[in-house]
């Protein structure tokens, strides 16, 4: 078998002294099914005897294959410990319609506010093995120009010092509207076989305004098909980064300056918490982090780290600045790092001294 390439290291982003503001990116025969083939003879008749032999045999066996299955379920659960770190911060109010059910908790008639609350994810076989051989922690960046700055901050918040390396997958003007021009499950299948990652933080939604063509139909955007459509690519893409063994985040969009593009983008937010909620994912909302004291947008905002009033957007009123995109992904920060410190807690627990990670991360089939 072929060896795996390995991506070439990155430069790492600068860091300017004087703050500087981004520029948005441009937007960017038929085959005859074969005839069937004829069915085979009928096989002979089974001698009663036999068969009887035969069917108790059947039961023995899928009796000893449950038992067995529910005592290496019950291991795997028992290896198991439920992410349930720093909740993120909601936003601050409804936004759109939900399609999925009302939280608990939610008055009848109305939509929860998404809180980003921990979903129920365990710790990740691969992120263990990764932590115990003492192996720096990979953060993948998937998405599009936001995937690019949320990258470009988790480089310096999460830094190799502190046993990281944050890997730049996004590309711009990319989106799952977008497959006409690239598809985006291909392109993570490409990546991750080249670069494996032991979390993966994604981004998406700024160039999917629009409808989106699937399997012959244009449905427009948000529509019903639309939801269906764009939710299908959104599960597998987030199926194949967690079957590499990736812990998966994802990061919503903040405020934006055009009011209907606000709207739309506050919207996406919402079908984008739904559909995390239903696939386990922590949603990490970021709208709430990038308004002023009164919930408007602004260019300038408070940094929470200097105190000081710093420019946070960019002059197209969509992009962030690094102090911005610093900003919004805090709460992600602390995430990982929470995460990260109990799974080495955890893998100290796993494999005692003396004994190899590689054993736990074979024997359930998810580790790399």
């Amino acid at each position: 078998m072929a060896k795996s390439t390995k991506r070439a290291p990155r430069a790492a982003p600068a860091k300017p002294a004087v703050k500087r503001t981004r520029k948005v990116a441009a937007p960017a025969v038929a085959v005859s099914a074969p005839k069937p083939a004829p069915p085979p003879p009928p096989p002979p008749p089974v001698p009663l005897a036999r068969r009887g032999l035969d069917l108790a045999r059947l039961a023995l066996d899928r009796t000893a294959v449950l038992f067995i299955g529910l005592l290496v379920g019950a291991a795997i659960y028992g290896s198991f410990i439920v992410d349930r770190s720093a909740r993120a911060v909601p936003v601050g109010g409804p936004i759109g319609v939900s399609p999925h059910p009302a939280h608990p908790g939610a008055a009848a008639g109305q939509t929860a506010i998404p809180t980003g609350i921990d979903c129920a994810v365990p710790f990740y076989p691969r992120l263990l093995k990764t932590v115990a051989k003492g192996d720096p922690i990979t953060v993948g960046v998937f998405g599009d120009s936001f995937g690019e700055g949320i990258w470009a901050a988790l480089y310096w918040t999460l830094p190799k010092s502190e046993h990281y390396q944050v890997i730049k997958f996004a590309e711009r003007s990319t989106g799952f509207t977008r497959y006409q021009s690239l598809n985006l499950e291909d392109k993570a299948t490409t990546d991750i076989a080249a670069q494996p990652v032991d979390i993966a933080v994604i981004s998406f939604g700024a160039n999917d305004t629009q409808g989106i063509y699937d399997d012959g139909h244009v449905y427009p955007l948000l529509s019903p098909g639309w939801k269906l459509a764009y939710g299908r690519r959104v599960a597998r893409y987030i199926a194949l980064l967690r079957a590499q063994g990736a812990m998966v985040y994802w990061v919503g969009l903040p405020k934006m300056r055009n009011p209907e593009f606000d709207s739309q983008i506050a919207a996406m937010n919402d079908f984008y918490s739904g559909e995390m909620a239903a696939l386990d994912v922590p949603f990490l909302p970021t709208e709430a982090l990038s308004v002023d004291d009164q919930g408007q947008f602004s260019i300038r905002l408070v940094d929470p780290k200097t105190k000081k009033d710093e420019i946070m957007r960019a002059d197209d009123g969509i992009h962030m600045s690094i102090p911005g995109y610093e900003r919004i992904t805090g709460p992600l920060v602390q995430r990982i790092k929470t995460y990260v410190a109990s799974s080495r807690d955890m893998a100290a627990t796993i494999f005692p001294v003396g004994s190899g990670p590689q054993q736990f991360a074979s024997a359930n089939g998810r580790g790399s």
